[in-house]
């Protein structure tokens, strides 16, 4: 088998694991449409609406909440304790981003504005909480999960990116003698101007790095390729062929089980067993593939 259908071949063994798990869903749901400080809401657009009337900053909770181990772990030490909530209201407006496993869970209307809110603002895993200034775009901070977390803690730490908020830095600086006000706020400019410019090497650098995978990928599988027909051309051609044909059906059940994967189907027990058929499949090509190149 080769590399690449090894590859995707073992990245869906740990999808397993999601239709064998089962599902736990938060005692309470967020709203789905409007918006009131201190209750979680997936309305991005009526948070930003309130925020912007109460000039209350945005938090936002990109969490998997059926299957994300670490975002149930903050929902229980955190989100669902009273200091936090008492905390939360009045000075919070709570946005909920969901990507569960299961599809009931998020309304359609969400889906893509979901998506589009985790590329605008990098996330790559979950959970994650950024944190908006009351204009609904201005990024203040981001934060993570914790696995010795407390509300004292991690109401903390938002304290400590709220900080960063105009309204609270004229504050400061109306506090502080000419000089230190000064220095401030050239040392906020000097730490903006090294940001963008850390932003920009990182988004070249990503760039670069995947133009090269790309290659990378491409020579790799051509060597591969290579050795391969070389092979090939050494067996018998009855031996041959039939190598190639065990190629092609792998090929053709490694694109059915990817495309399969895709539509996030549900965990049940046909399912869970059309899974396992796939999987056993594969693993008996790739047993018999090599057999036939073993000299």
């Amino acid at each position: 088998m080769s590399k690449s259908l090894r590859t995707v071949w073992r990245q869906t063994v740990a999808t397993l694991a999601f239709l064998l798990a089962g599902s736990v869903l938060a005692a309470e749901r967020p709203a789905t449409e409007g918006a009131v400080p201190g209750q979680w809401t997936m309305d991005f657009d009526a948070a930003c609406q309130v925020a912007a009337a109460k000039k209350l900053p945005i938090f936002i909770n990109f969490t998997g909440s059926d299957w994300c181990g670490w975002c149930k772990l903050m929902d229980t030490k955190v989100f669902s304790q009273a200091p936090w909530q008492a905390y939360a209201k009045e000075r919070l407006l709570l946005v909920w981003i969901d990507f569960p496993q299961d599809k009931a869970l998020v309304p359609e209307k969400f889906v893509a504005r979901n998506q589009a809110l985790a590329k605008q603002f990098g996330v790559e895993g979950y959970p994650a909480y950024i944190l908006l200034d009351d204009d609904g775009k201005s990024l203040l901070g981001q934060l993570g999960a914790d696995r010795d977390v407390t509300p004292g803690r991690f109401m903390a730490q938002v304290r400590e990116v709220l900080s960063n908020r105009t309204v609270e830095v004229e504050k400061l600086l109306a506090s502080m003698p000419a000089a230190a006000a000064q220095d401030y706020r050239s040392t906020a400019a000097q730490l903006q101007q090294a940001r963008a410019e850390q932003q920009a090497l990182e988004a070249a650098y990503t760039k670069k790095n995947a133009e090269l995978d790309t290659q990378i990928t491409a020579q790799a599988q051509r060597l591969k390729t290579l050795r391969l027909n070389t092979l090939l051309a050494k067996l018998p051609k009855e031996q041959a062929a039939a190598y190639t044909a065990k190629q092609e059906r792998a090929t053709k059940v490694t694109a059915e089980l990817k495309a399969w994967l895709a539509t996030r189907p549900e965990r049940n027990e046909a399912n869970r067993e059309k899974f396992t058929a796939w999987s056993k499949e594969l693993a008996t090509l790739e047993t018999e593939m090599a057999e036939l190149l073993s000299p």
